[in-house]
């Protein structure tokens, strides 16, 4: 029960697909049209909106739900609201960028619906495949994106990020949430390398990370026993998130697998 409600967690807050809101099994096929309850997806952004402002000024989430394209693959045909097998709400999004700006207000007005996607290109795929991303924008990323940042910022945004984790875990489980002292780096480029640099002594140091799943993580406690005076990341746009250890991550059902 611990190890699922947990994986949940994770899963939610480092990035949704579809097949996780929908709980799928993986010995499932997707079929044509893959459909979760709306009330899932209602109920985490809610939960998130609980978390104190004192919280956000390092971290924050983006609520900006939008379709990702993982696999190289086509738009889905259709993405709407239906009850009972019956369609009660189209949702258009953008075949630029994916994105769905009228989600949130729908799902909120219709919360005994499901939210279904007509996929067919991906229909005899394993119900878990992520090669078509829904990403509602539930990571606690750091505000700044300059490429510096002072322990003291690290530290408070570490912090913070566990409280945003904790909000994904029932009850008296989020006690169990694992501390968030590590660091990940998102690069848009999924291919590009690991360029953050620990500054010791006023030299940039070139640090070993981790990759899991599409980012790499790094240690903050490592940081903490060189007594580093901060963290310069280099090699394009990227965003900063707090998460758990890799081990933890794996653990629970995150990063076991690289993405096709």
């Amino acid at each position: 029960m611990l190890r699922s409600k947990l994986s949940t967690a994770i899963l939610l807050t480092c990035v949704i697909s579809v097949p996780t809101l929908a709980g799928a099994d993986t010995n499932e096929k997707r079929g044509e049209t893959f459909c979760f309850p709306t009330k899932k997806a209602v109920n985490v952004v809610k939960d998130l909106s609980e978390v104190k402002d004192k919280h956000r000024n390092i971290v924050d989430v983006d609520i900006d739900p939008r379709f990702l394209i993982k696999d190289g693959g086509i738009w889905p045909e259709r993405f709407y609201l239906a009850k009972d097998g019956e369609s009660v709400k189209n949702l258009p999004f953008s075949k630029e960028d994916g994105r769905v700006d009228d989600f949130m207000a729908s799902a909120r007005a219709h919360p005994d619906t499901e939210i279904c996607v007509d996929d067919p290109t991906r229909a005899d795929r394993p119900a878990d495949d992520e090669g078509l991303y829904f990403e509602m924008g539930l990571s606690p990323f750091f505000h700044n994106r300059s490429g510096t940042y002072d322990m003291e910022e690290l530290k408070e945004g570490t912090e913070d990020g566990k409280n945003f984790y904790k909000k994904m875990i029932p009850g008296a489980l989020a006690m169990f949430m694992p501390d968030t002292d590590y660091l990940a780096v998102k690069y848009e480029d999924r291919s590009a390398p690991l360029r953050a640099f620990a500054v010791l002594d006023g030299v940039e140091t070139l640090m070993k990370g981790e990759k899991v799943k599409d980012f790499y993580v790094i240690s903050f406690e490592d940081m903490e026993d060189w007594k580093a005076e901060g963290l310069v990341v280099k090699g394009g746009p990227y965003n900063l998130q707090p998460v758990p250890s890799p081990s933890v991550m794996r653990r629970f059902g995150w990063g076991q697998d690289s993405d096709s």
